[in-house]
């Protein structure tokens, strides 16, 4: 008989991908992970999970089962948030996914500044690339608004982008850019623009451009909040504009009525709000 300690072991699989990161969620390990999919499988006559390049997928068959699972889970979580439920109870526990310069340089300074926002949560941020979907995460921040999947969506703000150089140095006759998979995004196809030909040297993130940009010399796209903080970097050209990227929030839908997400997202909108000159 599947009982709902079971079901936690498909939804978590089902939003991590690999058992690792499942089992990391669950408090237990993959081997646990593995044995409770196979036993579940079997209980259902059908396979729970097939193996992807993209990690561990639901089968067809057993995703209405995941779908109600989180729902549930969803539910339960919002209503035990309710401040006149859980008074005198331990901190909320959120995590919030987004690419590492909003963490650095957008949501950490609004810790201390918005601190009385978050009473009664505890936070925990992840460094959050490109994946899909919302992993392990209760929220999420992406270039761009998710088109797919059952999450509420809701714009954060906006991030501007220009390609900056060293001040004091010669003009630089190459660029640092980001990983292949970022080469669409419009503050990279200002620097194919620029030096017709692809970046000298390629990293994951802007937190690393920035510091590799101060190692090498060369040209980098960075976002102004970390390029015009900087009184020795300048833009490369006065005449190319600023390059912008909306951010967006997405959360389960199942959290809709949640307050610790309310919370959560209030205080988001605070940090970006700063942005604005």
């Amino acid at each position: 008989m599947i009982n709902w300690d079971d079901l936690r072991f498909l939804v978590a699989l089902s939003k991590t991908g690999t058992m690792t990161a499942a089992a990391k969620s669950l408090g237990t390990n993959t081997a646990t992970v593995s044995r409770r999919i196979e036993r579940l499988s079997g209980h259902l006559g059908t396979t729970a999970f097939i193996k992807t390049p993209d990690g561990w997928q639901p089968s067809g068959a057993i995703r209405p089962i995941i779908d109600l699972a989180q729902d549930f889970d969803g539910a339960l979580r919002s209503l035990l948030n309710e401040p006149s439920i859980r008074r005198g109870a331990e901190d909320i526990r959120v995590s919030i996914g987004c690419i590492p310069v909003i963490n650095s340089r957008v949501l950490f300074p609004g810790l201390k500044k918005y601190s009385k926002d978050l009473e009664g949560l505890s936070l925990v941020f992840h460094d959050r690339a490109q994946r899909e979907g919302l992993g392990d995460n209760d929220l999420v921040i992406t270039p761009g608004a998710p088109d797919h999947g059952r999450v509420i969506t809701r714009k954060a703000g906006v991030l501007s982008f220009r390609l900056y150089k060293i001040k004091d140095m010669p003009d630089p006759q190459d660029w640092i850019g980001l990983v292949e998979s970022f080469d669409a995004i419009d503050i990279m196809r200002a620097g194919f623009d620029l030096y017709r030909r692809p970046p000298k040297v390629r990293v994951e993130n802007f937190d690393a451009i920035y510091q590799l940009m101060n190692a090498t010399g060369y040209c980098a796209p960075l976002p102004t909040i970390i390029g015009d903080a900087d009184d020795r970097l300048g833009p490369v050209s006065a005449t190319l504009p600023e390059a912008k990227m909306d951010m967006w929030m997405s959360y389960h839908e199942t959290r809709r009525n949640d307050p610790a997400m309310r919370q959560v997202v209030d205080w988001i909108l605070k940090c970006f709000e700063d942005l604005t000159p």
